[in-house]
């Protein structure tokens, strides 16, 4: 358990110069949002226009950190990422100064309204799965090698946008448990310091399958706790007087493309 702990730790504070860039630390340039939404055609095919995607096999990105998604669409172009589309879409985005069109892409889809927003109907699950889910999630397995899910996406799976720690709150089960298999097995390797390998290659069938399940029903509305929820309202905290509820320039505003966050910052 101490070694995956150390890993964890040491993955966390030396990943911007394992792996971050500038701009992973940053908020998406003015105006990115509204130019994704003109280069996102091609995205809402499987991602779906307002993020929710139209197979649970692909994953929600409404909502999803800026950061994380900006990062992830630079491993699928680099190949630090490997999938059967993703790579081969990522790199049909036509090129641009500075990955402009990246970023642009990241910041629309990080300014949609969650994805745990998107909860009516959850796909039901057993309680003692979802029971299961909760328990490794909060607290790890101890002596298992499997520490707490909350240590970096935190209680209510908001994740953490500087860090490029990714939104779990609301994702399909079905793709949550596609990448833990992944990571498990080294299919998928890109997270910081390989943390993800260590942790999911530690769990058995069962505990992938709850931990899935769960985020998929978790709502960081109904986390208990006080301050902010996620990274956009933390944002909006330090804004100066009189700004915090103003848009952002180039924030989309209508129903379809609503902002969580869209006041101050964005993943």
């Amino acid at each position: 358990m101490k070694s995956v702990w150390a890993a964890l730790l040491v993955a966390v504070l030396t990943a911007p110069a394992a792996y971050a860039k500038a701009d992973y630390h940053g908020l998406p340039p003015a105006g990115a949002a509204a130019q994704g939404a003109t280069l996102v055609a091609v995205c809402a095919a499987c991602h779906g226009s307002n993020g929710i995607s139209v197979s649970p096999a692909y994953p929600n990105l409404a909502g999803q950190h800026y950061n994380y998604i900006l990062k992830q669409l630079e491993n699928f172009r680099s190949g630090a990422r490997k999938n059967a589309i993703m790579s081969t879409m990522a790199m049909t985005i036509p090129p641009s100064k500075d990955h402009a069109n990246l970023k642009d892409i990241a910041a629309y889809f990080s300014r949609l309204s969650p994805m745990s927003a998107h909860l009516a109907s959850p796909a039901a699950a057993a309680s003692q799965q979802i029971e299961l889910g909760r328990t490794i999630y909060d607290r790890g397995v101890a002596g298992k090698d499997i520490p707490s899910c909350a240590a970096c996406h935190g209680l209510g799976g908001e994740g953490n946008g500087p860090m490029a720690i990714p939104v779990l709150a609301g994702q399909h089960a079905a793709y949550v448990l596609t990448q833990l298999e992944q990571f498990a097995s080294g299919v998928r390797h890109n997270s910081p310091g390989h943390v993800m390998h260590s942790i999911a290659r530690a769990m058995n069938a069962a505990q992938e399958a709850a931990i899935a399940a769960y985020v998929r029903q978790l709502d960081p509305a109904t986390v208990l706790g006080i301050g902010p929820k996620d990274f956009p309202a933390y944002a909006r905290t330090l804004a100066p007087a009189g700004t915090a509820g103003r848009k952002a320039a180039g924030t989309p505003t209508s129903s379809a493309t609503g902002a969580a966050g869209a006041g101050a910052a964005a993943h």
